[in-house]
């Protein structure tokens, strides 16, 4: 699913929720790099780094095509900067007149970091932002397809988490990788995607997956259900027999068994009964009666085995 997102499958706010055990920056700069690859005008709202470290590690193909917009300079506007980015533009009016002079086709906004926007704007008005800005896109004339954030998830409290959880459209929690699978080539994390799909379908999904020195996305294949990986098999050990040291046996033998299969099953026809269904009927009625073997018959006394 993940390589799914990073290929355009989706549009809307896509959240990639990282912590202090596992960084999701390089994760974010390769749906930077995928978003290049398709040809989207990339707009980086910058926060948490200067423009020339969040740079580091693109081809030049990428940097090239990146329209950054400083916000970690002077954030308050206290230099009075006519090209920086401050905390009074981030309004869905201001960003949209901003991104449109410089768009041509689809658009890609990146957002380094929400968490950096969430610790110094009143909440409401960082969510409303967020849910207003492709409405206003489109009404410009803007194509905004992926709203990319950033968002470290031990700054906050559950309850901001969960509103934002619910506002976006994808959510891609970042974790390390079992000490198994991270001793391998790759160095893998696990992320669990959850997607919200149109129609109020919701799909999840939790893989592994590894940056390359591009910054191009490798997904390594999707974590088991048990937690267990292939090569942990090998390790399990094996199912209990509920059978096993029992003070009755609950197998069979083959000759207990070919003694089974010999008994005649309850109401079987007998061959002569099976003859006569099988014949074209008459208007004539039979009667047939197939004794027991513990039956008593006497023809002499038919009520010999009465209580009279």
């Amino acid at each position: 699913m993940l390589g799914e997102l990073a290929a355009g499958s989706a549009e809307g706010l896509l959240l990639i929720q990282d912590s202090v055990s596992c960084e999701g920056r390089t994760l974010l700069k390769s749906f930077v790099t995928a978003s290049v690859q398709r040809g989207e005008s990339v707009h980086v709202l910058g926060f948490d780094l200067p423009e020339e470290e969040f740079k580091t590690g693109f081809p030049a193909s990428v940097t090239s095509q990146l329209q950054y917009h400083d916000a970690f300079r002077d954030p308050l506007g206290w230099t009075g900067q006519c090209c920086s980015f401050t905390l009074d533009d981030f309004a869905s009016s201001a960003l949209v007149e901003r991104l449109a002079a410089g768009t041509q086709g689809p658009a890609t906004i990146v957002l380094d970091s929400l968490s950096w926007l969430l610790l110094r704007l009143p909440f409401p008005r960082v969510c409303q932002v967020l849910s207003q800005l492709h409405r206003k896109a489109q009404v410009a004339g803007l194509k905004i397809t992926w709203i990319v954030a950033l968002l470290h998830g031990d700054l906050h409290q559950p309850g901001q988490l969960g509103a934002l959880h619910a506002l976006a459209r994808v959510v891609v929690k970042v974790s390390p990788a079992p000490e198994s699978r991270a001793g391998g080539d790759d160095a893998a994390c696990v992320a669990v995607t959850l997607h919200r799909k149109r129609g109020s379908k919701v799909l999840q999904k939790k893989e592994y997956f590894t940056v390359l020195p591009n910054l191009v996305l490798k997904c390594l294949g999707e974590v088991p259900e048990d937690g267990v990986s292939r090569e942990e098999d090998s390790r399990v050990p094996a199912t209990a027999d509920p059978a096993a040291n029992l003070t009755f046996n609950l197998r069979l033998s083959e000759a207990e068994r070919q003694a089974k299969e010999a008994v005649p099953l309850p109401y079987q026809f007998s061959e002569e009964k099976k003859s006569s269904l099988l014949q074209t009927s008459t208007s004539e009625g039979k009667i047939y009666y197939e004794p027991d073997a513990a039956d008593d018959i006497d023809e002499e006394d038919p009520d010999d085995d009465l209580d009279v």
